[in-house]
């Protein structure tokens, strides 16, 4: 009995140690199992494939795609499926794995000249030792249009003239199923963004040769999505107009009034002590901060319908042009030799009585009714299809932001506010936030050859009938 005893004892004992050594061997295979749950190395997160759903390619432009990953992309493949096979056309394991990786694909020759229906089938893989260190894997697939077709344009209908600082309107008609944007290059990296118009694949826009750009030759540009560029020239007769220059003195009493009220306004030229740096940093610094808000207000092309009407611009009655548009200024300190600044005056003032009534002459909507440095208090109207109005110096807004006005109302009156010395309005128009010559634009008959002679004639080409 005793060696049974002893016997079964020992076999307690060994039951215990093989049980101790499973149970390790279970918290061992937990622990490992719950370190590579939780483990950076073995994180779960799939890369992350931006591409657009469908592409459009060509040959002249790869097609880019961006992966990411919150760790580190291992590699990348890239498939083309027609229905029936997959063609691996891209493979590449990064050697400097890291969590952006943007790729470029070149398509391949047959799959260009292919009329099939394909699918773009992306793959990534990210650096993590999950799923059995093979890592985690994306997948994107997108369907793939080949178009190596340009866009066709076709003019519809233009102004026949442009003054040098003028407006010009043109309509046109571009053919493309993938069409992209179409815009109009009139050089010196200026463009206008025509909008849609009566029907599909026509587009009107103004656009204006710039005051102070010498050399002139407007083109459309259409771009289609899979890269396919076209341009079509605008053919108008172009009158050059001479814009005057002139030498003005910056006086000490000019410098130590105006100068130095406008930069104690602003803290970015308030620490400017020197005269002629000051007058500079007005003169200049301040008027471009000041012209850019104007020109950013003014970029929207607002759509228009066929109530759009445009009468002559006259905001002030009674008024005497003081100033004129596009004028080179040179202002000099003592010596009329010794040139300290530069400007352009970007407007008509007009002067009458003071604090007289500015009146709209067009309906539209404020988009501006504050302070706007050398501008002083300067209401600001969009008036539709990319044109706008400014009234600078006024003494005091009758208007507010978001306000429709009509034509007739009192928008504000004329004053000293800002760079000014007289009681005036600097008048100012602007297409697409470039600057334009307001006299056009003051004129009944240019108004109606320029602008509804042109919507006439391109309405009865595209077969719209208003009524």
């Amino acid at each position: 009995m005793a060696r049974r005893r002893v016997r079964r004892g020992g076999r307690r004992r060994s039951g215990g140690f093989g049980g101790f050594l499973t149970l390790l061997i279970i918290v061992a295979l937990i622990g490992a199992g719950v370190f590579a749950y939780f483990s950076p190395q073995f994180e779960k997160v799939p890369p992350k494939i931006e591409m657009d759903k469908n592409i459009y390619a060509s040959s002249k432009n790869p097609i880019k795609i961006k992966i990411k990953d919150n760790v580190a992309i291992k590699s990348a493949e890239v498939l083309i499926n027609d229905g029936k096979n997959e063609t691996p056309i891209y493979a590449q394991n990064f050697l400097l794995p890291k969590k952006e990786q943007d790729i470029e694909i070149k398509l391949p020759k047959e799959i260009l000249k292919s009329n099939a229906k394909l699918n773009f089938i992306v793959k990534a893989n990210d650096s993590s030792l999950w799923n059995f260190f093979r890592g985690n894997q994306a997948v994107a697939v997108a369907k793939l249009v080949v178009d190596s077709t340009p866009p066709k344009i076709n003019m519809v209908a233009s102004s026949a003239t442009i003054t040098k600082g003028g407006s010009a309107l043109a309509i046109v008609k571009v053919d493309d199923e993938s069409l992209d944007k179409v815009y109009i290059d009139v050089g010196g990296g200026v463009t206008f963004k025509p909008i849609k118009y009566k029907k599909d694949g026509y587009f009107a826009s103004l656009f204006v040769w710039p005051f102070n750009q010498d050399s002139f030759t407007p083109k459309i540009v259409a771009v289609d999505k899979a890269g396919n560029i076209a341009s079509y020239p605008i053919r108008i007769n172009k009158r050059f107009r001479k814009y005057r220059v002139s030498k003005i003195k910056a006086s000490d009493r000019f410098i130590d009034g105006k100068i130095s009220q406008l930069a104690s306004e602003d803290s970015d030229y308030a620490h400017i002590t020197d005269k002629l740096e000051k007058f500079r940093a007005v003169n200049e610094l301040m008027r471009k901060k000041n012209e850019g808000l104007i020109h950013k207000l003014s970029k929207e092309v607002t759509p228009i319908d066929d109530n759009w009407r445009i009468r002559p611009f006259h905001p002030l009655k009674r008024a005497k042009k003081v100033a004129d548009f596009g004028d080179k200024r040179y202002y000099y300190y003592k010596n009329p030799d010794n040139i300290i600044s530069t400007s352009y005056h970007l407007g008509f003032d007009l002067a009458s009585i003071k604090e007289d009534n500015l009146y709209a002459s067009n309906s539209g909507v404020v988009v501006f009714d504050g302070y706007n440095g050398i501008y002083g208090n300067m209401p600001m109207i969009n008036h539709g299809f990319g044109l706008y109005t400014i009234y600078g110096h006024c003494s005091s807004i009758l208007v507010k932001k978001g306000d429709r006005v009509h034509a007739g109302e009192v928008i504000a009156k004329t004053g000293v506010s800002g760079l000014a010395l007289g009681d005036h309005t600097h008048f100012g128009m602007l297409v697409q936030g470039v600057e334009v010559l307001p006299l056009d634009w003051m004129d009944k008959n240019w108004i109606k050859k320029s602008i509804y002679d042109v919507f006439s004639k391109a309405n009865r080409i595209i077969g719209y009938n208003s009524n």
